[in-house]
Parts: C-alpha cells; structure tokens; sequence
C-alpha cells in the first residue's frame, strides 16, 4: 500500500495527529513505522523468528555503519511490496556513494529466503577497511544512512525522508534487521504507507563502528570488565562479569563492594596476602624476616604497621595507609593488582578467531577493522600501530613507533624490587623479595581467596611475576596468582582475565 503525501498535504491530512508510538518520525510529523494491515507487520515477523523486540519503541534509524566480521551473512526474510528489490554495500565515507560504488549482495527479484554468505566485503578489492553501509537498490535507492536519501525541502523543518529503519537482533549476536520502505522520495513527497516491511533484510557478522571493545563499566571489582555494545545512539559498555556471592583469595573484587578479598577462606595455617594463600607466622613453623613483625592475623609487616588499621582499599606501609598500587608503573603490557604487576592476559585462552587484549576475548584483527592510525598485526591478531606491522622484538620488549622497546621503560616496580627482562623481581637483600608483605593486606586485616589459586598450597611458580615459589620473607606461595578460574574452561579464563581487568586502568594492549 503506498500513500503519498507532501509536507503540506501532510498536515492536512493529519499525519501530525498520528499517536507517537514509534522512537522515529518523517520530516513531515508521520511516526513510524505503523501498522498497516492486513500486511504482515515487523511485529509478525519478529515474533515468527523469536526476537523480543518492539517493533515501535525498539526502531532507530543508527547504526547505520558497521564494521564487517568474518561472519558476514544477509537474508532476506521479508518482502510486503509488489516488487522485490536488491541489497547492495558501499564504503561509508561520509559522502553518498555513487552508483558505481554500490556492490550487489542479493540481486533484485530474489526470492524471500536468499541468503548471501561469505567474507566477500572483506575480501572484496573494494572494501577500504573501514565502515559500511547497506542500501536497496533497483529501483530508487534507499540507504541505510539518512543522511544520503531526498531531502524534504518542503517540510519545517526540512530533512531527509528516512527509508530504513534498524533494529539489534535480541537472539543472534553482532546481526541487525535493516528495514525498508521502497516507494519514491521526492523535495515534497514520500510515496510510501511508513510501515517498513517492503524489504527486510538480516545482517549477521556486523558491528557498529566502535563495538566489540574492552571497556570499563564503572563499576568496583571483576564488574568492571566490559565490552562494548551498540545501541542506537552509539555504544554502551556491557558488563562482563555478575558479582560472584562469595569473596575468594585472588587478589579481586569478586563481589564488587568495593572491598577486595574480604571475609576469603584459605586453608588452616594459611592466610590470604596480596591475593595469594601463604603461611601464617602465628602457627610457629614459619618466622618472619627480622626486620618484619607478625600482625595478630598471620601477616609479616612492617612493625610501623602493627597497629595501624587502614581504610577498606588501602594498605599500610611504613606506618601511612596508601593505596597499594599508589605510585607503582609496571613493564609492558603489565598492570598492577592489589600491589603486584601482573599480566591481565596471562593465564587467558580465548577462542580461535579471538585475541586477548586487557584481559578480554575479543575478536581478531582479520575480523575487525583497525582504528586510525592502526593496522592488523596478522602473527598476534591486534590492531597495531602502522609502523610495528611485521616487527618481531625480543622477549622483554615491545614494539612501539616501529621500533623495539625494552618493556622496563618507565616502570616504576613495588617496594623491594627492579624491573629486569620485563618483569618485576627482588632486589636481592630485600625483605620484600619477589611478593613479600612488606606491607599489610587491604584494610589492615586478612583478606582471603579466589579460586584462581587460593587452595593451591604446595607451592608452585608465580607465572604472573616470574619470581620464583617463595616470598621473600620465607613463605610458600600459595598457588599460581596468574591461574584463571576456573582453568579448564575458556569462560574461567575469561572472569579471571576480567577481573585483573577490573583493578587495572583500563589500557590498550600492544603486541610485544
């Protein structure tokens, strides 16, 4: 059904009148899309197809670029109009494409049902490696992006008609409905019923421009991990991780309170120290170092800080309460946990076609365009700096403006220890050793354990630090601080990378 109408008519024949139900309205007051039955409405085919989406409430007219996965797909699952119309991309650059620059996906007069599949964009000699948009072509063309349709001259205020609306699929990741009206546009008139089903088309292997990226949401502890999502207005950071119900002896938030390790069990005569379970000094098989006293819960610290309680997220050194990574920059790509400088990706076994970049799984560079000035490592799968594509550097540096960087530039290591090789280690002599409790735990109290290592009590190598299986004090470590929860699966590896995310500032990745 087609109405036609200019912006004048528009009025007159009450447009303006039309309940806003829909998020969208036309430059000439019509809210769409609308129900204009007995058509098969989008309400109808969303449901058919399992989406809890409102069709009214839910419609936008962005994203309207997206960067092309692997995965790319597009079906045409709907068709309302008497003709059937094709779908093209283009490159957007922020300037209509031409016809020439419109290459065909589904051919026009394809039957409801065709699917095209494949990682043609990609692979296609004219993608420029940035942004797309879809349009629908043979016979007006209609774009995804507004902004390249007919303006209504004639409307107050004067706009482009649009004839696509977008909606995020509910049931299929990275996949968006691209909805459109397919009667001619003019200066004056929409030559259209504004119900958006002529020509529904589903795209899976998309993003939008930005998605798909470590984020921090805001929130304390492992609720901070985020990647982020699109939304109609942009992009939104998703949380991760839930709070877990119970704190565990790892160094993190687990419950996200704002308190790290609070109330973790470890084993009898162990208590849990810089997110680790080691030997108390009050059980009498293990002493203290001579310049170190034994707290009345089993920590050796400094005798300044015997009786010293600090504030929820503090530690106590040398009498003053501070916080623990206060003053700490740790090596390339490290960052510091709970007063230790650990590698948020080490441990982190992401799925094929995926790289671990801060301490998430996101997908690879081959998959996903690169920002600007960045170009796709394809040995490590990160986007890079141009200039560091192909360059391999040794272990303990990185590459960076082209050249190899020591991963010790500018670090500045915790109390008691250097940086070497690109790891902080002891400085020989020191009662700090290589992860001593040279200074208290959060809060002047035990903190306990997470079940990335907490019940580990025989000992074993600190992978996150390579420091050895002894604090410098004497202690036992009590298990592998870089250990994910949950190690035979890649969603533990996911929530420990998450959380070392979480205590982190939130830092781009590099390859080495």
């Amino acid at each position: 059904m087609r109405l036609v109408c200019s912006g004048l008519l528009a009025v007159a024949l009450g447009f303006v009148a039309v309940p806003a139900l829909a998020s969208v309205t036309e430059p000439n007051g019509l809210s769409v899309p609308h129900d204009s039955s007995p058509e098969v409405q989008l309400y109808t085919l969303f449901q058919q197809r399992g989406e809890n989406i409102d069709w009214q409430n839910d419609a936008h007219t962005t994203p309207n670029q997206f960067s092309p996965l692997c995965g790319f797909t597009a079906t045409y699952v709907l068709n309302q109009a008497g003709s059937h119309f094709g779908l093209a991309w283009y490159n957007d650059t922020g300037s209509p494409p031409s016809a020439s620059q419109l290459y065909p996906l589904v051919a026009p007069n394809s039957p409801v049902g065709t699917t095209f599949s494949g990682t043609t964009i990609k692979n296609d000699p004219n993608y420029a490696g940035g942004v797309v948009g879809f349009a629908l072509v043979g016979g007006e063309t209609h774009y995804t992006n507004d902004a390249y349709d007919t303006v209504c001259t004639s409307c107050s205020p004067p706009g482009p008609w649009i004839t696509a609306l977008i909606y995020a699929s509910t049931a299929t990741p990275n996949a968006y409905y691209v909805c459109f009206e397919d009667g001619p546009t003019s200066s004056s008139g929409w030559n259209n019923d504004g119900d958006f089903n002529d020509d529904v088309y589903f795209i899976t292997g998309v993003t939008c421009n930005g998605g798909g990226q470590p984020c921090d949401t805001g929130k304390p502890g492992i609720c901070a991990a985020g990647l982020t999502q699109c939304t109609a207005s942009g992009t939104t950071c998703q949380e991760l991780n839930p709070p877990a119900p119970t704190e565990t002896c790892n160094g993190v938030d687990d419950n996200c309170n704002g308190m790290v390790d609070e109330g973790a069990m470890c084993p009898v005569g162990y208590v849990c120290d810089m997110g680790t379970c080691v030997q108390s000094c009050q059980g009498g098989e293990f002493q203290c170092a001579p310049s170190l006293a034994c707290s009345n819960d089993g920590h050796c610290i400094d005798p300044k800080c015997v009786n010293v309680t600090c504030p929820s997220g503090q530690v106590c050194v040398m009498g003053l309460c501070k916080g623990p990574c206060d003053g700490i920059t740790c090596p390339h790509p490290q960052v510091c946990r709970v007063g230790k400088c650990v590698d948020p990706c080490a441990g982190v076994n992401c799925p094929m076609g995926q790289v671990c970049d801060q301490g998430v799984c996101i997908t690879g560079c081959a998959c996903q365009p690169c920002g600007s000035g960045e170009s796709c490592d394809s040995a490590s799968g990160h986007c890079v700096q141009q200039s560091c594509v192909g360059v391999t550097c040794a272990t303990g540096t990185y590459c960076s403006a082209g050249k190899c960087v020591d991963d010790c530039t500018g670090a500045v290591c915790p109390a008691g220890q250097t940086c070497k090789a690109g790891q902080c280690v002891g400085v020989p002599g020191s009662d700090a050793g290589a992860d001593s409790g040279s200074f208290g735990p959060p809060g002047g109290s035990s903190s306990g354990a997470s079940s990335s290592g907490g019940g580990d009590v025989d000992g074993g190598s600190d992978a996150t630090t390579g420091n050895g299986d002894t604090f410098g004090d004497g202690r036992k470590l009590g298990g592998c601080g870089c250990r994910s929860v949950g190690d035979e699966t890649n969603g533990g590896a996911l929530l420990w990378a998450a959380a070392a995310l979480a205590l982190a500032a939130v830092r781009r990745r590099r390859s080495r």
